[in-house]
């Protein structure tokens, strides 16, 4: 095989891979760290209830209690988690009214604040191998950029 086609496909491929793997592991790794959610909202007026997920927990505006959610969802927040949740929601609606843009704000933290306490090693697992991934990729690059380097200067050599 021609060393100037090898380089080629090292920069091509390891371009590739870079960009794959760095891309995946940004992805994943924001993913695990947004998917505890809580959500403020008013109650439904039309009578449609949104989808139950397990890690997403509805929080009336005016109120901070727990609204209804269409399904029976499994996993997720553990009771002494919601229990935790709609105490803090509470007493954030009890302050003035309601909840604000700041108080949503806190929530969510709190929210992430938890998702992160259920955070084991097969969630970090996707985001090391897009890592890995990526790691490899710049280094098949930069082994190409090196490959060229060296048969250009190879052939610009005399008597060869």
């Amino acid at each position: 095989m021609d060393v100037r086609r090898t380089a080629k496909r090292l920069l091509i491929g390891g371009a590739l891979a870079a960009v794959i793997g760095l891309v995946g592991a940004m992805v994943t790794d924001s993913a695990t760290k947004l998917s505890y959610q809580i959500m403020v909202a008013d109650p439904a007026a039309s009578g449609r209830l949104p989808a139950c997920k397990p890690t997403v927990l509805f929080v009336d505006r005016t109120s901070g209690k727990e609204l209804p959610c269409s399904g029976t969802p499994e996993g997720g927040y553990t009771d002494a988690e919601r229990q935790e949740i709609l105490r803090v929601a509470a007493g954030m609606a009890a302050d003035d009214g309601t909840i604000d843009a700041v108080d949503e704000f806190k929530l969510s933290e709190l929210g992430t604040q938890i998702g992160l306490r259920h955070h084991d090693a097969t969630n970090t697992a996707g985001t090391w191998a897009f890592g890995i991934i990526g790691i490899l990729g710049v280094a098949a690059f930069v082994t190409g950029i090196v490959v060229r380097l060296v048969a250009n200067a190879r052939r610009k050599v005399p008597g060869r």
